[in-house]
């Protein structure tokens, strides 16, 4: 019943438009500045990292072993959480699936390339909690340490069933050569 004895709400009628123009303008300005600015930023790094080889190839049969979905989240520079490998398609974080066989560690992306990682290229494998950016909990993330040519690399796989993330975990724990040479 008030309501209606209540004249209808107007808004007021814009009368600076040039003002308004003008900073939505410079809005959009500093929006393209940022992203001109992090693709630049993402070109050096691919430039800083052309000199690593490319990956190795996946073998066609690479041996028994089941599947571990999950989330591939980097490949880094292996005492550096936070240097990104951005070359041969590693930069990208998305679903993946983790099989370890006995020759090896194979990472399937979806919409990237697969990732090899051959046993004599391991180095270590340890449970962790963060890399390039992303965080979990204790433990939540496996890191692979690897050889790519005279480079050292760390890839982070977080699996979606804790029990079988940390099975794949020691799998690939078997695999990692010993200093005497043998897994």
């Amino acid at each position: 019943m008030i309501g209606l004895l209540l004249p209808a709400a107007q808004s007021a009628p814009v009368t600076q438009w040039v003002p308004r123009l003008a900073l939505t303008a410079a809005v959009l300005v500093l929006i393209g500045l940022g992203i001109w600015g992090m693709r630049r930023g993402w070109r050096a790094r691919a430039a800083r990292q052309a000199d690593l080889p490319a990956l190795p190839p996946v073998p066609e049969h690479p041996g028994p072993g089941g599947g571990v979905p999950g989330l591939y989240v980097a490949t880094t520079t292996a005492d550096d959480l936070l240097d990104r490998i951005v070359v041969h398609g590693l930069g990208h974080r998305g679903r993946a699936t983790l099989r370890v066989a006995p020759s090896g560690v194979l990472i399937t992306r979806v919409g990237e390339p697969s990732i090899w990682i051959p046993v004599a290229a391991l180095r270590a494998v340890r449970l962790g909690s963060g890399q390039a950016q992303k965080a979990f909990e204790a433990g939540g993330l496996i890191l692979v340490r690897w050889a790519l040519g005279p480079r050292e690399l760390e890839t982070g796989f977080r699996g979606d069933d804790p029990q079988q993330h940390v099975e794949a975990a020691r799998s690939i724990a078997a695999l990692v050569p010993t200093p005497g040479g043998t897994p």
